[in-house]
């Protein structure tokens, strides 16, 4: 992705993250991406680091939410023996691991206050302590952030520091929710059901133009993530035909009067797996009597 390509086939909202992606990722600029859970934040960040300078080092995601609290300062910054109990041998964090790479800090908007101002010292000094160390160690990671939380408003009720606000916001890139830009749903469709066929091992039976009309109308409260599980469910449950808007309604949890009293998602996910277990069955009973 070059500076100014255009993606063929995407809108103008996504066309202008695409042009971002390009401009910014040859640079080693800390960069702030925002917007609605399951809009691709990670997909985005993952594009700025594989086409950056950066792209051999390592890249390491940590998710300020799925860490507790009292563990996610030692798995940044890592920890010194006899830190705390527990603590039996020097740790290397993830900031260290992750040296010459790039790190994304997803959810940055849940992180802890105190290790807001760990973080901040990072951008502004390019240097950690290890928890229970006096040691200043220099590090060289460039930091991508990623957010879904109203930082603003996290500001002004103290929840979130407003000087490492702007040294993350350095480069802003909001990802619009799916709604929004129904033109790229028939790119995003062509990708996810190739990539779920191959994965699963199924033709690929494509979408019926009807279908693909319901999926543009629809609001997709949970953007890009939504949109891929009920293309996979809708994958899963499909006899080869193309995906049909019946298909869709059902695994999309809204059935319509012709797609009432067929099985449901879970259980057609069962007679894919059950298909698939018979058929290896009997391919290794062929070979046997052949043998």
């Amino acid at each position: 992705l070059a500076p100014g390509t255009d993606i063929v086939g995407a809108g103008p909202a996504m066309q202008k993250v695409y042009k971002a992606i390009g401009r910014v990722a040859a640079t080693d600029a800390t960069v702030l991406i925002r917007g609605e859970s399951g809009t691709g934040k990670e997909l985005a960040a993952r594009a700025i680091f594989q086409h950056s300078l950066r792209v051999n080092r390592p890249f390491l995601v940590i998710n300020c939410v799925a860490i507790p609290d009292t563990l996610l300062e030692s798995e940044l910054f890592g920890h010194e023996k006899g830190a705390f109990t527990g603590a039996n041998h020097r740790r290397v964090g993830k900031i260290e691991q992750a040296s010459g790479g790039t790190i994304l800090l997803d959810e940055i908007g849940d992180m802890p206050m105190n290790l807001q101002a760990k973080m901040l010292r990072l951008l502004q000094e390019k240097s950690i302590e290890r928890l229970g160390g006096r040691e200043t160690i220099p590090v060289d990671v460039r930091i991508i952030a990623a957010t879904n939380r109203d930082l603003e408003t996290l500001i002004t009720q103290g929840q979130f520091r407003e000087d490492l606000y702007y040294r993350l916001k350095v480069i802003t890139i909001w990802l619009p929710p799916l709604g929004q830009r129904a033109e790229d749903i028939p790119l995003l469709c062509d990708y996810f059901l190739s990539r779920y066929s191959t994965e699963l091992g199924m033709d690929n039976p494509g979408l019926a133009k009807a279908a693909l009309h319901d999926l543009q109308q629809r609001n997709w409260p949970g953007n890009v993530r939504e949109l891929a599980n009920t293309l996979q469910k809708a994958l899963i449950f499909n006899r080869g035909t193309p995906i049909s808007t019946a298909e869709i309604a059902q695994v999309a949890g809204q059935e319509t009067p012709s797609a009432k009293g067929g099985p449901s998602t879970e259980e057609a996910i069962r007679q894919w797996a059950r298909r698939q277990i018979l058929s290896q069955a009997e391919g290794n009973i062929f070979e046997a009597c052949m043998d």
